[in-house]
């Protein structure tokens, strides 16, 4: 099993235009992938930026960033460790530079909570939780 490093990215702009500005900013390879994802990659090390549905969690306010850019370090290491997490710092260091976009890194995302994606859960307020994989 493996652990999550996440860089939640709040813009206004369509998630291939934040993908472009990824990979002009960080000069990392970004790639269209399964899904309507983008891989960006550096080296051996990726991460799949999406439009994530998680929901807020306490004081941790994810609905207010509509993307991330997420990676899996092995369960082994500590995630503020890994490539993965240099390679987010990275990203959301340039992001922090180059635009007026926040970022929030999250380390270790364990309860990975979404909104349901069917309309009459969501309607009922109930959520579905999923079992730490990227969705």
């Amino acid at each position: 099993m493996s652990r999550s490093v996440d860089l939640f990215i709040s813009s206004p702009e369509p998630l291939d235009a934040v993908a472009t500005k990824i990979s002009d900013l960080a000069k990392v390879s970004v790639v269209a992938g399964p899904d309507g994802r983008w891989e960006v990659r550096e080296g051996d090390t990726s991460a799949s930026l999406y439009e994530h549905r998680y929901i807020d969690d306490g004081d941790l306010f994810l609905s207010h960033y509509q993307y991330v850019l997420s990676g899996q370090a092995p369960a082994t290491s500590r995630p503020q460790d890994t490539p993965e997490a240099a390679l987010l710092r990275r990203v959301g260091s340039v992001l922090q530079q180059g635009t007026s976009w926040p970022v929030l890194l999250v380390l270790d995302l364990q309860y990975r909570e979404q909104v349901s994606a069917t309309p009459a859960a969501a309607g009922a307020g109930e959520r579905e939780g999923s079992n730490g994989s990227t969705p």
